[in-house]
């Protein structure tokens, strides 16, 4: 944190009770990245923290989280629109952290619609008798939760009194609608969208990053039929409620993004496969296609959809999909019921939690408001291990190596040791105590027991893993260029790759390295079976471990990490030279045949522990989808049979990332898809941009 805030924090007046200068330093910090993301420089940022400064309020950890919450309610500064939903943070007040807060999780919002503060006063301070007694003794969990419900309660009250003084043009309506939260369920359709919007905006006031919304079309379809039917509202009005619903979702976007902007975890979960004793059928209604509709429409970056899809998904609803992607918005992402549901079933997740899943962030499954459950807790990189045998063990022990087997093991051995670093980080974890998520997780209430001690259903840790590509073609070309074809020796190939291939006579071993085919994402035997063998591995090294909740460890083989990690990893055997990027997720950036990708992608095994989020990865010229869509359609819906996990795709050409570049007001809203969520390419850092335009000009065969 630069001195301009030290001193100023040294002497101002305003102090927050309890809490260090070394902790509002780190607030102001966090606060001071954010507020420049929002002006666009570091110096309007600074005016206007110096300038309200005396509004920074940080909770003290004195008191229990509930109070605590009760608290920063009180201190809220409240701003109700002249129109629209009422939605607004306040980027000064903040809450004592005593450990991890509890992020990447979407809640039921079905519970926000069927329960009124009224029911969770019911809950914890009068009990019905003989139901659940042991939830209502003494506890410092049911204070917790009482001053909570409590606080929640007194900030609806002070949106009531403050939209009563307002010149909101629908003032008693939405006075209704807040009036409506302490005492009834939701009624309409609207009513409903307002009472999401009002406990979202709770998550973010609180710390809680990376908040996905959950299977919308599902939980509004009561809602929505009820109020078409009567005539209370008309489908092109639902349609118009939902674009200023997803609008509302996208303002303040700036302080929502984590690492980038953009990174917000806001996404909406549409469609899904479920059974019942009569068969399997395929859910989505009239809202499944207005939300698709509204984001081809609106053409934001956030918030983000993702389909879910199956053998019995609608062609016109892929068609529509597809359409919408075709625009550049990067969304929807598909995901493939047909396989997700089985394997998570397969892990241990009961039938009908896997049925309903939702996904973290970006693409990680989990059950909907059941879990603990943190799918993006850390990550595993697939090259760091050989890198490091390689960095690391002396000539005569690399002379020693008589076969790849033989080297194979030496990797897993340091790949092993990896996955144990990664565990004890795991459990040095402690979270923060946290009794909003706990009033929306299954089981915390009937266990009496905080969801950051244990209380939830679910408690497993899901990590990503980066650069399976780079070390599936590193391992393949060392194999043919040393074991089979024995053109050099290990030694002197690890000598040229520490030389990160920068002498003039060590080119032609570079480009070799880069052009050897096959590699990975091409449907060959031979790199599936190092492929499937290394990910086997991996999660061999995980079996039998459990966090200090009971949950396991789940992982997935796409990550948001492959710019950052690979900035710190040497040369490859790959060809990828010393900091450069690893490859993207599941991807093979040459303009190939896609089917090839989807058959290498769908042999990849994902039972176990290896479900938790394997993004195919597709870049795609702009003309391909609009001038084939019924191929294209085609080719997803047969793709779904193959078996793929997820795709995501990008649809854009290199002329038009380079001229964004080069003269960012000529595509001003150009928008592009980066890890699970899209983004504006001007926001993007350049390394990101520099990547999107290499991975561009390899599939349109310019590179």
């Amino acid at each position: 944190m630069n001195t301009f805030f030290k001193k100023f924090a040294k002497k101002t007046y305003h102090k927050a009770q309890g809490n260090s200068l070394g902790k509002r330093s780190i607030t102001l910090a966090f606060l001071f990245r954010k507020l420049t993301r929002r002006f666009g420089s570091r110096e309007k940022a600074s005016s206007y923290l110096a300038k309200n400064m005396y509004k920074l309020y940080i909770t003290t950890n004195k008191f229990n989280k509930g109070t605590q919450i009760k608290n920063l309610f009180r201190k809220l500064e409240i701003t109700v629109p002249k129109d629209g939903f009422i939605f607004f943070l306040d980027e000064f007040k903040n809450l004592s952290e005593e450990g991890h807060i509890i992020d990447n999780i979407s809640i039921d919002y079905s519970r926000v619609l069927n329960n009124s503060i009224y029911d969770y006063n019911e809950m914890y301070f009068n009990p019905k008798e003989g139901y659940r007694m042991k939830l209502y003794s003494d506890s410092d969990f049911i204070r917790n939760q009482q001053d909570t419900v409590d606080a929640i309660e007194l900030l609806i009250y002070r949106i009531i009194k403050k939209l009563k003084k307002s010149n909101h043009q629908e003032k008693t309506k939405f006075v209704h609608y807040f009036e409506n939260m302490i005492d009834r369920e939701a009624e309409h359709f609207e009513e409903a969208l307002q009472r999401i919007l009002f406990y979202n905006q709770l998550l973010w006031q609180t710390g809680h990053g990376l908040n996905g919304l959950g299977r919308l079309d599902k939980i509004l379809e009561d809602l929505y039929l009820d109020d078409l039917n009567s005539g209370f509202i008309t489908q092109e009005e639902a349609y118009e409620l939902i674009k200023s619903f997803l609008k509302t979702l996208h303002s303040y976007y700036w302080f929502k993004s984590a690492a980038l902007m953009g990174d917000t975890g806001q996404v909406i979960i549409l469609g899904g496969k479920y059974s019942d004793e009569y068969g399997e059928y395929y859910f989505y209604n009239d809202l499944t296609y207005m939300f698709i509709n509204a984001i081809k429409e609106l053409q934001l970056p956030d918030p983000k959809v993702l389909l879910r899809i199956s053998n019995q998904t609608p062609r016109d609803l892929i068609e529509l999909s597809l359409k919408t992607i075709n625009t550049g918005i990067g969304s929807p992402l598909f995901s493939n019921d047909e396989i997700v549901i089985d394997k998570m079933i397969e892990f241990g997740y009961d039938k009908e939690d896997a049925t309903n899943y939702v996904v973290s962030a970006c693409w990680e499954p989990s059950a909907l408001g059941k879990g603990l459950e943190q799918n993006n807790i850390n990550f595993i990189s697939f090259l760091k291990p050989l890198n490091e045998f390689f960095d690391s063990e002396n000539k005569e022990v690399l002379g020693m190596l008589e076969n790849f087997d033989e080297l194979f093991n030496s990797y897993k051995y340091y790949l092993k040791k990896e996955a144990e670093s990664l565990i004890q980080t795991l459990d040095d974890i402690g979270w923060n105590e946290d009794p909003i998520l706990s009033l929306f997780i299954d089981d915390c209430n009937d266990k009496q027991i905080d969801i950051s001690k244990g209380g939830a259903k679910y408690n497993h840790y899901g990590i990503t893993t980066v650069s399976l590509a780079n070390t599936v073609n590193s391992l393949y070309n060392i194999k043919k260029l040393v074991f089979e074809e024995k053109k050099y020796t290990l030694n002197e190939l690890n000598k040229i790759r520490k030389n990160n291939f920068k002498k003039a006579k060590y080119h032609d071993v570079f480009n070799e390295l880069k052009s050897i085919k096959p590699c990975f994402a091409m449907d060959d035997e031979e790199i599936l079976s190092i492929s499937n063998e290394i990910i086997f591995f991996l999660e061999d090294c995980f079996k039998g471990y459990t966090n200090k909740f009971g949950g396991k460890i789940k992982f997935g083989l796409s990550a948001p990490s492959y710019i950052s990690a690979g900035s710190e990893i040497s040369a490859s055997f790959d060809g990828r030279k010393e900091g450069e990027p690893f490859s993207t997720h599941i991807s093979l950036d040459t303009n190939k045949d896609f089917t090839e990708i989807l058959h290498f992608a769908s042999k990849l095994d994902y039972g176990g522990a290896k479900f938790n989020g394997n993004v195919v990865d597709l870049m795609l010229s702009p003309d391909l989808i609009e001038n084939h869509l019924d191929k294209f359609t085609d080719f997803i819906i047969s793709s779904i049979k193959l078996g793929f996990f997820q795709i995501q795709m990008n649809v854009v050409s290199s002329k038009t990332l380079i001229e964004a570049k080069e003269n960012p007001d000529m595509h001003p809203n150009l928008i592009v898809r980066v890890w699970g969520f899209s983004a504006y390419f001007n926001d993007l850092p350049e390394d990101y941009k520099d990547l999107l335009i290499k991975r561009a000009l390899k599939n349109e065969g310019k590179s």
